[in-house]
Order: structure tokens, then C-alpha cells, then sequence
């Protein structure tokens, strides 16, 4: 039986219409031109043949390649060898006889970041009957986002979509039928008959439903100043009660120049950061708790608790604070943090992780879904993983994080493997309870300098009984680019 890997491959050249809006629409950020590269991972021992049918927006198909992959490898389909037409916005479909674990990287061309971004986000191989996006925004001319739902029923999909401000407030409710297998966008600069025509300065969430007995998937889009990031829709049908969220990976790292108070905020040099945005999903407000748990045990932890409106989000920012204040409640984790962060509420709650980095060409976003502690899962696949040097310089690396969300100590091994399927290096540690630890291939962490020089493949990680969650980092040089996406699970 053939098995299908959804792969949301969204060109967004949507964005090209920025030219035919009002003047004063046209501060928006506009990243360019999107082209997407999918990573397909065989997760087998033996060989799989691959084909992937690519949907346009009415449901119409366009015939893409036909790969064959070794057992255990991978293969990249980048836009000359998709056979997709140009100025293509769609979906596509991956079909094989063996079963995949995908990663899709989109990079712009013709706007102010050139060369700057990584939107990365993973394949789906089912969908579901709601999805959630906890992180939209309109804020002219700093930040604007959209997302893209796709059917991946059987039969056409009729969806209703709310919105709702970071407060709570409905800002509308909306209907459109999607075809099979195809994708429709919605972007908060437009209004239209399925987006409201909310304030500019405003931030919010979407929840879409299926109203049909049909499935469907997602991947929001940020778009800040140029540079462009993509997390996938948090499945969010039939939450209810006390959940729990895991968060692999959270930083905050910052410099003070010497010889200045580093009491002193407006002085601080910041290198990473992050941040949360936890939606409620119910109706009455949720209890919730973080508790942040350092990767180096010597460091700081931090719990804090907060009060969630009905149907509002609130954000946690490492450098920021809690809903844009009290900046203070982080400072006991110091200015060179790294760990996870475990979500507990009362109420159903789904979010996303936002990482930035400073660098010399400006800030660099990733976003991704927190995980669901009940998943579960031991065993994930985090394909697109790279450790490449050109000329002695990197041009590519990655970094593979890991964390326990389970309630004993486990032993977690983590296999390399090169395209062609041959393992390359292998690495065990031993984390405890909430414990979370990375394997950087550009400073070797866990022994990845084994991978070499030119290395381009995928990692598999697997704990000896604890579930875990597993996050993929990935940082493009010269040009630079940054992105973070979930693994894909058994």
C-alpha cells in the first residue's frame, strides 16, 4: 500500500501582488519571491520510489518527479528538479511505497532580505479535523503574517475560520471550501471574504474547523522586515481538560560592552532570544504555568505562572517579559541561558516557539509548534540536517535538540545518516526528567565534527522508553539564513 507524506510546498508568490495594493498597504514587509526545497527521509532499511502530484489553489494537478531513495537515505527536490512551472502557489503530495519523514525549506529572492531567510517547516502524513495558529500579526511596517491550510480529505473541505486578538476578542468568523489536496492562503494585510479587516498594531490567533468530516493541515508564515519564518499548525481537535505543552529549546544570551552598568538594559548586546505565545483554546480563562529548566545544570531555572483570557494568547519573551512588561521576570536566568521550558494549564492551550538571533545583517526568526507531552512518541527523524565547509568556511550547519518530557532518566541515542543511507556517526547520552541537550554540527557537540566537511543527510534520534520531543535548528552563512521546525515522529 502506498503511503502519502502531505508536504505544504507554498511558493508564496502571493506576495508579488504587494505591487497592485493601496500606497498604504505597501509598508508591509515583503520578503520577494518564495521557492521551496523538500528533504524526503526513506525511514526504512530498504529502497523507496517516490512521486509527488503538486495541487494548484482551484485543485487542478501538476505531475512532479519521480525519485528513488536508498534505505535509510534521503534526497532533496530543489525548484529546478520539481517541474513545477514558474510563479506556481500551491500544494504538493508525496506518495511512496515506503514510508517518509520531510522537511520543506522555503527561501525568497527580490526583496529587502535577500539571501537572509529560512523558513522551514515538516511534512505531515495526516491531517486534522482543527487547526490552530497561536502567532499572527499585523503590524505595519514591521510585521505581517499569513497562513495556508490544505485539504487532505478526500473530498472537498469546507472550513470555518475565527480570529481572535491577543485579548480575546472575535474578530470574525469565516467559511471557504478548500479542493482536494489543494491550499488557500490567507494574509492578514488583505481583508477579504475569509479575513477580517482588523487594525494595523494588531496580533492574534485563528483557529480553522472542519465543518465536513473532511482533514486538513497548515504552516503559518511571519514575515519581519524582510526576512521570512514558517511553523506548522498545531493540532489542536478534541483538546480539552489539563494540557500539557514541552518546549525543546529556549535562549537568552546577550552581551554588555565593557565598561558599562550591566544594570543597564538599553546597553545590552543581544545575540539570541525567545519567546512563546500560548493560545487558549476554551472559553473561560486558563491557569497556566512555565517552568524553564536549563540545559547546564549550574544555571538558573524559572517558573511563572499566568492568567489566560477566554480564547486569548499571551506572549513570554526571554528579553521582553510577559505581554511586552515586566522584562525583569527573566532576569534571574541570567545572560547566557539555554534549556526547555514545560507548559502546564488547566485549560486546552496550544502554542508556538519563536527564536531570534542577532547577527550582523539584522534579527533571524524560526518558529515551531510546541509539542503535546502526550504524544508520546520515542523515536523521531530530523531530516535536512547539514555540516558543510566550502574554502575552510561553513556555509551550512544544524543543530539537533532533544528533550525527556517523560518522568524517569532515559537514555537517548542519535544516528547520522549521509543521503546514501550509510550511518556516519552515532551518539548516546543520558537526560533526566525535562532535560534537554543539542548537538551543534558546527562546533561538533556529541562528536558531530565525525560528520565531516561536506555532510548533507538526516539524524534519528530514539529513547530507550521516554517520550521526547526533538526540535531541528538550521543556519545558512554567506548568505545567511536561519530556521527551526519540529522532527517528525514514529
Amino acid at each position: 500500500m502506498s503511503r502519502r507524506r502531505l508536504t505544504l510546498v507554498i511558493s508564496f508568490v502571493l506576495l508579488l501582488v504587494l505591487v497592485a495594493l493601496p500606497a498604504a498597504a505597501q509598508s508591509f514587509p515583503d520578503p520577494g519571491t518564495g521557492s521551496t526545497y523538500t528533504e524526503l527521509v526513506n525511514t526504512t532499511a530498504d529502497e523507496a520510489t517516490v512521486n509527488i502530484t503538486y495541487y494548484t489553489q482551484g485543485g487542478g494537478t501538476v505531475a512532479g518527479p519521480t525519485r528513488t531513495i536508498p534505505g535509510n537515505g534521503s534526497t532533496a527536490i530543489d525548484p529546478a528538479s520539481s517541474q513545477l512551472p514558474a510563479g506556481f502557489n500551491g500544494a504538493g503530495v508525496v506518495s511512496s511505497n515506503k514510508k517518509l519523514a520531510s522537511v520543506v525549506e522555503t527561501q525568497w529572492l527580490g526583496g529587502p532580505g535577500d539571501g537572509y531567510q529560512m523558513g522551514l517547516y515538516s511534512g505531515v502524513s495526516a491531517g486534522s479535523s482543527k487547526i490552530c495558529f497561536p502567532s499572527l500579526f499585523k503590524y505595519a511596517p514591521a510585521i505581517v503574517s499569513s497562513f495556508t491550510v490544505q485539504n487532505t480529505g478526500t473530498g472537498d473541505a469546507n472550513v470555518e475560520l475565527k480570529y481572535y486578538s491577543r485579548s480575546g476578542t472575535l474578530e470574525g468568523t469565516f467559511t471557504d471550501t478548500i479542493p482536494v489536496g489543494a491550499q488557500h492562503t490567507y494574509d492578514m494585510r488583505t481583508p477579504s471574504a475569509t479575513v477580517p479587516n482588523v487594525a494595523n498594531g494588531w496580533d492574534g490567533s485563528a483557529i480553522v474547523s472542519v465543518t465536513n468530516g473532511q482533514t486538513v493541515a497548515g504552516v503559518g508564515v511571519v514575515n519581519q522586515g524582510g526576512r521570512s519564518s514558517t511553523y506548522n499548525a498545531a493540532n489542536c481537535a478534541g483538546l480539552s481538560g489539563a494540557t500539557t505543552l514541552v518546549v525543546p529549546s529556549q535562549f537568552r544570551v546577550y552581551n554588555v560592552p565593557s565598561g558599562e552598568d550591566p544594570n543597564d538594559r538599553s546597553k545590552w548586546s543581544w545575540v539570541l532570544l525567545s519567546a512563546l505565545n500560548v493560545q487558549n483554546l476554551e472559553n473561560s480563562t486558563a491557569n497556566v504555568t512555565l517552568q524553564y529548566t536549563p540545559r547546564d545544570p549550574a544555571n538558573n531555572s524559572l517558573t511563572i505562572t499566568q492568567a489566560i483570557p477566554a480564547n486569548s494568547a499571551a506572549g513570554f519573551n526571554t528579553r521582553g517579559g510577559v505581554n511586552g512588561a515586566n522584562p525583569e521576570k527573566f532576569d534571574v536566568l541570567g545572560n547566557f541561558w539555554d534549556g526547555t521550558v514545560t507548559i502546564t494549564s488547566d485549560k486546552a492551550i496550544v502554542a508556538t516557539v519563536i527564536t531570534q538571533w542577532f547577527r550582523g545583517t539584522g534579527p533571524e526568526s524560526g518558529y515551531y509548534a510546541a509539542s503535546n507531552a502526550a504524544s508520546g512518541a520515542t523515536k523521531f527523524w530530523v531530516p535536512a540536517v547539514r555540516r558543510v565547509k566550502v574554502s575552510g568556511n561553513f556555509t551550512d550547519f544544524s543543530a539537533v535538540i532533544i528533550q525527556n518530557i517523560g518522568n524517569a532518566n532515559t537514555t537517548v541515542t542519535t544516528k547520522f545518516y549521509d543521503r546514501t543511507g550509510t550511518l556516519v556517526h552515532t551518539v548516546t547520552d543520558t537526560l533526566t526528567p525535562g532535560q534537554g541537550i543539542g548537538y551543534n554540527t558546527r562546533a561538533g557537540t556529541g562528536g558531530t565534527s565525525a560528520l565531516g566537511d561536506s555532510f548533507e543527510g538526516h539524524a534519528v534520534v530514539e529513547s530507550d522508553g521516554q517520550p521526547l520531543a526533538v526540535v531541528l535548528n538550521g543556519v545558512a552563512l554567506n548568505p545567511y539564513g536561519s530556521g527551526t521546525t519540529n522532527g517528525v515522529s514514529d
